[in-house]
């Protein structure tokens, strides 16, 4: 077993670490200390095991809140993204010296686009992953397979994908479930679902195809299928 630190030893190991311990007692390397830091002169608590290693107060120039680091880092000055001014950061991942800086960033038509971008990137992997096909649907895939030259759950638009795709009529067949039109699952928003949907059809007219919604509001149904696909191929006809 490790030898047990008396009180007076680990008073002076602060010390000369340049904290002060404030705690009377100390009983095990485990238990929290109340200690003052040396440099900003506020009082923070930590275990004389993690102290030795090196985490004194994660809130000053010793470190950041998160942990802190073993050795004290200073952080060279940088320029403001925003006003283009030098500014002194205080972490390593700060970029803009102020929150009016910050509010006028997001104000840019450049942030406005990268969180565009972003959220039709996020929005293209959810419905990925919520991307399951119904008994209903892949019975209208394979009928619809018997008289055309189809793919199925393909990303061609802009990653987007359609359930059904007719490439040489330029049609997008998109079979949507009950989910696409109550709240069915709890943690999936309705609202999110829409605005997905309404994203993917505006991308597939952009790319020249025909958006054809089926709405399928029920389980597994033969002949509601087969009667959907007789719409669909008198559809074509009108068109």
């Amino acid at each position: 077993m490790p030898k047990q630190l008396s009180y007076e030893y680990v008073k002076a190991y602060i010390e000369s670490r340049g904290d002060a311990l404030i705690s009377q007692a100390y009983h095990t390397s485990i238990t929290l200390l109340d200690i003052v830091c040396g440099v900003c002169k506020k009082d923070y608590n930590q275990t004389i095991t993690r102290f030795q290693q090196g985490y004194q107060h994660a809130y000053c120039s010793n470190g950041l809140p998160f942990g802190g680091y073993k050795k004290p880092v200073t952080l060279k000055p940088i320029i403001c993204v925003t006003c283009k001014k030098e500014f002194q950061p205080k972490m390593s991942r700060t970029k803009l010296c102020s929150k009016e800086c910050v509010s006028a960033l997001w104000q840019t038509d450049e942030y406005k686009e990268i969180n565009r971008l972003a959220g039709q990137k996020g929005g293209k992997i959810s419905a990925t992953l919520m991307c399951k096909r119904s008994k209903n649907e892949i019975y209208f895939s394979e009928l619809c397979a018997k008289e055309f030259d189809i793919t199925t759950n393909e990303p061609y638009f802009d990653g987007w994908d359609a359930d059904i795709i007719i490439h040489a009529e330029k049609t997008a067949i998109l079979w949507n479930g009950i989910w696409h039109y109550k709240q069915i699952i709890k943690g999936r928003s309705l609202n999110q679902v829409q605005a997905r949907d309404k994203i993917k059809t505006a991308i597939i007219e952009k790319y020249g195809y025909i958006p054809y919604v089926i709405k399928d509001m029920g389980k597994y149904n033969k002949a509601f299928v087969e009667q959907e696909f007789e719409i669909f191929k008198l559809m074509r006809i009108d068109v």
